[in-house]
């Protein structure tokens, strides 16, 4: 369903499209219910914001989808894309510090908080220079989301490393981290920078997107 959904896009994009796209991320959500059930071996609360992080990520391509459709209230619902999809990266966020943090390492509890800041100053020089503008409308909620997304991928990161990358669980959830940020990178691209994106780039971060959740969905069935 996410390469029927993919091709749709980038071929004839319609109200079909949206039904692919949503159905697709149900499977992912799926994935998650399905793996947090048959996985008896504790970590509930990471469990549970995985779940609900892949939830909130349904809902946000949901949002986004009709941007497409009613043009004149594009804006709103790129803004409830990007909530619902900032609420999901809390929820892993959460799930990955509450559950796998260890008391007394100071460090790896504020880092991810803190590399996000270098990350989005970095990014927003590059995309400065690319041609990217959020506009004075949308760069709060831009940068709100991009903190939200860089802490992800910096908690998956802190966390990976200390547990040594031994946690299979972690070990996968790192470059699916990388892969949802790469998507959203590109996606900012698309829809903040003037001009027709490529069908190639609009079916690459769609591929990785897709790649980042089932991955992270899957990797719940991996805690010991």
């Amino acid at each position: 369903m996410s390469i029927v959904f993919i091709v749709s896009k980038v071929t004839n994009y319609s109200l079909k499209t949206i039904i692919f796209k949503t159905i697709a991320s149900l499977f992912f959500v799926a994935l998650g219910i399905v793996a947090f059930c048959l996985n008896k071996e504790g970590h509930f609360i990471f469990k549970l914001f995985t779940v609900l992080g892949l939830f909130f990520g349904m809902l946000g391509d949901l949002f986004l989808g009709f941007k497409y459709i009613t043009t004149k209230t594009k804006k709103i619902w790129i803004l409830l894309g990007m909530f619902a999809f900032a609420i999901g990266h809390i929820c892993y966020i959460l799930g990955l510090l509450i559950d796998f943090w260890i008391p007394g390492n100071t460090l790896f509890i504020i880092l991810p908080f803190v590399l996000p800041v270098v990350i989005i100053s970095i990014y927003m020089l590059v995309a400065k220079k690319v041609g990217i503008n959020f506009g004075k409308g949308m760069l709060i909620f831009g940068l709100f989301y991009l903190y939200c997304l860089t802490t992800m991928v910096s908690s998956a990161l802190c966390m990976a490393i200390l547990y040594k990358f031994a946690l299979t669980t972690l070990v996968m959830f790192l470059p699916a981290a990388i892969c949802f940020c790469a998507s959203d990178m590109m996606l900012t691209g698309a829809y903040f920078k003037e001009g027709q994106r490529s069908k190639a780039y609009m079916a690459t971060y769609s591929v990785f997107y897709y790649i980042a959740q089932f991955v992270i969905a899957f990797s719940i069935l991996f805690l010991i």
